[in-house]
């Protein structure tokens, strides 16, 4: 009997776990989900500057991203459409800088 209450239980929390990603997906804007698939693989790798707690205006964001930056290349309207370039802008511009990564202790 105990196993299986245990069970249920693990099945009940795996539930609220998916529920909870499915939700937190949801209240993911078109911005953010550009940054997280695109923008992160150079911004979050250490091949580009750290952009996210930045501080700077919407508009310097949407700037360099049409223009090009450096060796960031220039992203056309077919790229990343005008609203979600937008909304990615505001994400960006409301972000905190990320935590630095503790150092490994020996």
């Amino acid at each position: 009997m105990k196993h299986a209450s245990q069970l249920a239980l693990a099945a009940l929390l795996s539930g609220l776990s998916l529920a909870a990603s499915a939700a937190d997906s949801h209240n993911i804007g078109p911005g953010q989900r550009f940054y997280e698939t695109t923008c992160a693989k150079c911004h979050e790798a250490g091949i580009g500057p750290v952009i996210k707690g930045r501080g700077f205006p919407p508009a310097t964001y949407v700037i360099i991203a049409r223009n090009g930056m450096n060796a960031m290349p220039s992203f056309r309207v077919t790229d990343i459409d005008d609203a979600t370039l937008e909304d990615l802008a505001n994400y960006l511009s409301k972000t905190e800088a990320p935590k630095a990564a503790e150092p490994a202790r020996k």
